[in-house]
């Protein structure tokens, strides 16, 4: 979407993704974050979870690939911060999930040509019906 054809206060929803279990494997060799509570259902049930979970960076990046799917960054010249970014439920291999994104503001810069855009993001988890991932962000775009 270009600048232009943002505004203030408008609201977009993604499309679902379901995340598999190979994602997480593959995601934790290639990031290293090999910790048992995303690999291990054993591990993770003698801990309390129902089984192993998804590791919340993957949920984060997930939900940044269905926002870019939405055209929000099609112009995007560089992310610029995430802000408030807070895990508030569990993810397992085989949920669901897809984002709402509401756009709080929106500027011009003294650069020619860019405007910053800041949003909230929302990720559900459709397949147990919670708010699994919040966070606000800034990026800057071409005009």
């Amino acid at each position: 979407m270009k600048y232009g054809e943002l505004e203030e206060g408008m609201k977009l929803v993604s499309r679902s993704r379901i995340i598999t279990p190979t994602d997480v494997d593959l995601f934790a060799a290639i990031t290293g974050a090999t910790n048992p509570l995303f690999l291990s259902d054993d591990y993770a049930r003698r801990i309390g979870h129902e089984g192993r979970l998804v590791p919340g960076l993957l949920t984060l990046c997930t939900a940044m690939g269905l926002i870019y799917q939405l055209g929000l960054f099609d112009d995007i010249i560089a992310l610029l911060g995430l802000d408030g970014v807070r895990f508030t439920a569990p993810v397992r291999p085989g949920d669901e999930i897809r984002v709402e994104v509401e756009i709080l503001e929106k500027r011009a810069t003294r650069t020619p040509n860019r405007g910053l855009v800041k949003l909230k993001a929302s990720c559900k988890n459709l397949t147990r019906n919670t708010v699994c991932l919040e966070w606000e962000q800034t990026i800057l775009v071409s005009m």
